[in-house]
């Protein structure tokens, strides 16, 4: 028996790729049960952000199954094996427990010490277990992934000052304006990072307005909480003059701005510069968007060049985080063995 992991983020993968192995959460478990039709793994769970995929598996025929899985996500993503196979990476136990253990306490983020991923790699096993594709062996893995996570935080510092994707988004945004305060921002999609980018703006001083293609009820309610303005998908383009800042993160499988679209807006709002940020994987915003005079368009990897800053404040902190996580992944690997026997672990 192996606990394997297969995957790539945004270390070894350009986002041009990793957005087109994004797996978004509504798909998971048939994702999932088609593994288990293929006789792929006998416990799996899938883990996709706009950061990374991965695949983690038991399984008792791991140069098989891995293979098996790389033709899996070839199919998936309708891409030739040759063109992202020197981009995986395959861990093996104890490599793939402790891979695991430093995703959830986000040591392998890239905003070192981010707080959304816990909610991810939950969110994720949840959804697997859920589906009944996970077992013991999974389950014990998860759980306490969670655990090294909360005690990564609370023993080190590694999370101290602005470690989010959203944080992130909004310095980026007020490097550009100066301040927030009395800023138009509109945020299209209610999902849990355009709530966090969205309270962040509005703890600056902006004036929030929430669009939403699928859940106008929860636009409502969020603009209802944070005193802004909701509004349906169809009718948001009727409010694009009067905004400073766009940020884009739904989970919409294909591109929903146009370079031509923001070329007619520009003209109705005289030219006026428009700040956007596309945090979602796939893309909901053209890259050919930046082409535009006073548009300025930044995505998910863009926001490296902020997240190195906070990286050198926390590297001091790193040390510490990794001997936890090494201490952890030696105490999960002696409960295995206990459980499982020496030689079949």
């Amino acid at each position: 028996m192996e606990i394997l992991v297969l995957g790539l983020n945004h270390k070894t993968a350009p986002l041009e790729l990793r957005e087109k192995l994004s797996i978004p959460s509504h798909k998971a478990d048939e994702l999932l049960k088609t593994l288990a039709d293929r006789h792929i793994f006998t416990e799996r769970l899938l883990l996709s952000t706009c950061n990374r995929t991965e695949i983690y598996g038991v399984g008792t025929h791991a140069l098989e199954e891995i293979e098996k899985t790389k033709q899996f996500l070839s199919e998936y993503s309708h891409l030739d094996l040759k063109q992202f196979e020197d981009k995986l990476y395959v861990l093996k136990q104890p490599h793939s427990v402790e891979h695991l253990f430093s995703v959830a306490s986000g040591l392998d983020s890239m905003v070192l010490g981010e707080t959304e991923i816990i909610g991810q790699v939950k969110d994720a096993y949840l959804s697997a277990h859920k589906s009944q594709q996970t077992g013991k062996v999974l389950n014990a893995l998860f759980q306490r992934s969670l655990k090294v996570a909360k005690n990564v935080r609370t023993q080190t510092d590694i999370g101290a000052g602005h470690v989010s994707v959203a944080s992130v988004a909004v310095d980026l945004a007020e490097k550009i304006f100066e301040n927030l305060k009395e800023k138009r921002v509109m945020v299209i999609g209610t999902g849990e990072i355009s709530t966090l980018v969205t309270k962040a703006m509005v703890s600056r001083g902006a004036h929030p307005t929430i669009v939403s293609s699928r859940h106008f009820d929860r636009a409502q309610t969020l603009a209802a909480e944070l005193g802004g303005k909701a509004l349906h998908f169809d009718d948001y383009e009727a409010h694009i003059k009067d905004v400073d800042v766009m940020i884009a993160a739904t989970s919409a499988p294909t591109t929903l701005i146009h370079k031509d679209q923001v070329d007619s807006w520009m003209k109705i709002r005289h030219q006026r510069p428009l700040f956007m940020i596309d945090v979602a994987v796939p893309r909901n915003i053209d890259a050919d968007v930046e082409k535009l005079d006073n548009v300025y368009l930044y995505n998910i990897d863009d926001l490296q060049q902020i997240t190195e800053k906070n990286r050198v404040s926390r590297e001091s902190q790193l040390e510490e985080c990794f001997r936890l996580v090494k201490h952890q992944t030696q105490y999960y690997m002696d409960w295995l063995f206990k459980e499982f026997g020496r030689q079949e672990a």
